[in-house]
């Protein structure tokens, strides 16, 4: 068989397999989508294989078929643009450490100002993924979910508030971050479940910001004093 020919039929032997290819990542990303809009709107508890199944229009099977389980599915969504929000997350923390001179609110912003995007579209594919990530605390209080796609934005947020929080200790300091965290995600969920009619972000952002500045602001207060007492103590 000359070669261009045999070259030509093997094209056409692989057409049926690249559409099947195609066929089933779209399957894939519908059914991320499902998952990621049904979270957003209504939370992990309701979810089951029929509801994805339903909402991605596609066979209940085939949620099993591509991901093995509900769980892998949840994980594969948040994985899916984790890569977008820690670039922007990474990208205001590495211009603070090239300004040098930054406050603990900045450290806040850098890590809270992602989800400001909630307010314009809240139908956008974006809206919903970061509703998903809101509502991650309230499903895995452990945080191991969230260490494992957003641990590197985490310790980075921390490296920078032992910058501007200098004598605070490690443990105080993670405590006090966690907080701020998750009272960030809950502000974010507040918007999510009002949807176009929650309030604009920013000015509602920018009191929230200042008030766990002002909660980790007294962690080193605090620490100052602790150490004051222990320097009196020894004299």
């Amino acid at each position: 068989m000359p070669l261009d020919h045999a070259a030509s039929s093997i094209g056409t032997e692989s057409t049926p397999a690249r559409s099947e290819r195609r066929r089933g990542d779209d399957t894939r990303g519908r059914l991320l989508d499902a998952v990621e809009g049904l979270i957003a709107d209504f939370g992990f508890k309701p979810l089951t294989h029929r509801t994805i199944a339903s909402r991605a229009e596609a066979h209940v099977a085939l949620l099993n078929y591509h991901f093995g389980s509900k769980e892998q599915l949840i994980e594969e969504a948040l994985a899916r643009r984790a890569g977008q929000l820690l670039a922007m997350q990474h990208d205001a923390l590495a211009a603070l450490r090239a300004r040098g001179d930054f406050r603990v609110e900045d450290v806040l912003w850098a890590y809270a100002r992602p989800f400001a995007s909630l307010e314009h579209d809240v139908t956008s594919p974006w809206r919903n993924y970061l509703c998903l990530v809101a509502r991650l605390a309230g499903h895995d209080p452990s945080d191991q979910i969230m260490m494992r796609h957003f641990g590197s934005v985490y310790r980075e947020c921390l490296t920078a508030l032992r910058h501007a929080l200098p004598g605070v200790d490690d443990s105080s300091l993670a405590a006090g971050f966690r907080n701020c965290r998750l009272l960030i995600e809950h502000d974010a969920l507040a918007r999510c479940k009002a949807g176009g009619n929650a309030p604009a972000f920013t000015p509602s952002a920018e009191e929230l910001i200042a008030f766990l500045a002002g909660g980790m602001y007294a962690l080193g207060t605090h620490a100052r004093q602790a150490q004051d007492r222990t320097e009196e103590t020894a004299h």
